[in-house]
């Protein structure tokens, strides 16, 4: 007859609280990240560096404790009564057979897509931002008539090139 601890009912109702508790505050993280990423968003457009700079501090501080819950996730994976087989927390919650675990891994693959949500909000976010901030060297290069053009790298004699005549300085002094 086998063990009574050695059955998944009997040794994971504290392990599955456990982690239902770890994926409550990893979906919160994800809440305040997407909070501070629509407060980013407004402090660009609104080109107020002053609330870029403030949520991109507080993005800094959320994401440093998104790096905390991974570890907290490897060590709940790791637990001594958490479920032999699977990899991932919904896998080792899938194993128990019960209606709440397999309701609790639901609920760990929307967190995950929340999160990955929130990863391509960020990504597109700050490449916007990377061309906004590419908008004034540029526009500065145009009046100017500078004899070269830059995209990412710097001027180099393989994208030299002449200046049109209408552009930067020359159109200027052209139109007066």
């Amino acid at each position: 007859m086998s063990n009574p601890s050695d059955t998944p009912s009997s040794a994971n109702p504290a392990w599955s609280q456990r982690v239902a508790q770890y994926v409550e505050e990893l979906a919160g993280t994800a809440v305040a990240i997407n909070e501070i990423l629509d407060e980013t968003r407004v402090g660009t457009t609104s080109m107020n560096t002053e609330e870029v700079n403030r949520s991109t501090a507080e993005l800094a501080a959320a994401i440093e404790t998104l790096e905390e819950s991974i570890k907290q996730r490897e060590k709940l994976l790791r637990d001594a009564d958490a479920p032999q087989r699977g990899f991932s927390l919904s896998e080792k919650l899938l194993q128990t057979r019960r209606i709440e675990d397999a309701r609790l891994a639901k609920r760990c693959g929307e967190v995950a897509q929340a999160i990955q949500d929130a990863h391509h909000r960020a990504v597109a976010l700050f490449v916007c931002q990377h061309h906004l901030a590419q908008l004034q060297p540029e526009l500065l290069q145009r009046l100017g008539a500078l004899d070269f053009t830059t995209t990412y790298q710097p001027p180099s004699e393989s994208n030299r090139r002449p200046p049109r005549r209408d552009e930067g300085g020359r159109l200027f002094n052209e139109a007066a």
